[in-house]
Parts: structure tokens; sequence; C-alpha cells
């Protein structure tokens, strides 16, 4: 399955500019990739200024994700701040050419930007399946909690309940010391892919990101990196036969923990 992780750069409160921008990114995409992930909050940044999220959060990102996703024949993947019910929340969209999506709400909201005080956090967990993959949806922040990521092992079944971590990230360099080790450790942990799909650039807050986006093996390996501090389209092949021969050669699956997530 033929994946590409979009490191664009953001800007700042532009929803307008933004759209065409990423719209620009999808054209640079190749016809084989049939998934394509955004940064997360890709339509504004991650912006905490209340005022400008309230009116963020009124742009039907959902019509736009369903109408680039059939004209571009692939599945898209992204994060924006949207409002339902008269509540806020960090969404992530999965969308499908067909106009099929699913979406996961950001569980782990980042008190130290104050995003707890204005978004509602997710109480579950989702996984996406395409091409005999099984995604496990998950948004920056999330990448320090473990627990929220753990895989499961269907001893009855003998499978795993997902195949790739997926997190979409707005997570500034300066904390880059945290955040490469933290997803070499959830691969190894939970023995799956992990996508990490940062922006690059510097938002309204004068935070610089370095992006780092990359692909790692369930053993921890790296086998794709973006060019930090720069806007690229990296693509890749994911493959479900050397996953599924890795986890057979180091079968870890049959003695990881049962336990249940609750909110």
């Amino acid at each position: 399955m033929k994946i590409a992780l979009v490191q664009g750069n953001i800007v700042w409160e532009d929803v307008k500019r933004n759209l065409i921008h990423f719209t620009d990114k999808l054209s640079q995409v190749s016809e084989r990739v049939s998934l394509v992930v955004f940064p997360e909050a890709f339509t504004s940044g991650f912006t905490m200024n209340p005022h400008k999220i309230q009116s963020v959060s009124t742009f039907p990102v959902l019509d736009w994700l369903m109408e680039k996703a059939f004209e571009f024949n692939k599945s898209i993947a992204a994060s924006a701040f949207v409002k339902e019910k008269n509540k806020l929340y960090n969404r992530m969209y999965w969308v499908n050419p067909d106009g099929t999506y699913q979406y996961y709400d950001k569980k782990h909201l980042f008190s130290h930007a104050g995003e707890d005080q204005i978004f509602t956090p997710g109480n579950k967990r989702v996984i996406v399946e395409k091409q005999g993959f099984k995604f496990n949806l998950q948004i920056c922040y999330d990448l320090r909690f473990p627990v929220w990521a753990a895989n499961r092992y269907d001893r009855f079944k003998k499978e795993y309940e997902y195949d790739v971590l997926l997190y979409v990230a707005h997570w500034p360099a300066k904390r880059k010391n945290a955040y490469l080790p933290l997803l070499r450790a959830r691969a190894i942990e939970n023995q799956s892919y992990v996508l990490w799909v940062n922006r690059v650039g510097r938002d309204g807050q004068k935070n610089i990101y370095s992006g780092d986006s990359r692909i790692i093996h369930p053993d921890g390996k790296v086998l794709a990196t973006a060019k930090s501090n720069n806007e690229s389209v990296l693509e890749f092949d994911l493959n479900l036969k050397e996953l599924n021969d890795f986890r057979m050669s180091f079968p870890t699956g049959p003695d990881m923990d049962e336990f249940t997530v609750t909110d």
C-alpha cells in the first residue's frame, strides 16, 4: 500500500490560503498513492485564540476533504478544528474517495497551551481498515501516552488490533528530543508501523517546526524520513507481508497485557 505524508507549512489562522496550499500538495502526489496524510490543524495552525477557533471551526472541512478525496481518487487523513452541537473538537478525519469517512476526536488535549479549556476530548480509539491494513488514528500529544496507543492481541483469532499507528502532529522542534524516541518506542512496543506527519515553518506564536515526518518499522528502524525544515511529500510502500513476517519471527503479541481503556 503506497502512502504519502505531506510535510507542509501552515499559514497562521488562514483557512483559505491553507486549502489552496494543500490542494497544490495533493497535485504533487503520485497516482499510485492511495492514502495522503496532512499535519494536525492543517487549516489554521495550532492557534489557541478562542475567537479565531470559533471562526475556523465553522468552515465545512469535511465537505472539502470529501471533494478532494473524490477529485484525486485517494483517501485523505488530517485533523482540523470542528464545531458540533456547540462543542469544539480537534478532529481527525479519514475520508475515502467514495464519500465514506470515519473520524477520531483527540483524546489528550495539550493543557500547557490551554487546549483543554477550549476543546472537548474524545473518549474512544478509532481503527480504520484499508487494503488489509488496520490504522489506529492518533493526534500529536497522544504520543506521550502509551496506554492510549497500546496494541491488543486476540489470542483466539491470533491477530493484532491494528497494524499502523498514524500520528498527525503540530509538534515544535524544541521538543524533538521527546517525540523522536517516543515514536520509535511506540513502534517497538506495539509491533506496528508508525507514521508521523508533522508540519514545518514558524507559527503565529513564533514556534519553529522542523517536521521530521517519517515511517518507522516495528523493530524501531526509521524506514524513510522527510528532510528537516523543508516542505516535502514523502511517499512509501507499506508492506503487510513484511509486517506479518516480522511478527511471526518475534511474536510478542501473545505476551501482550490484556486491558481495558476507560475515559
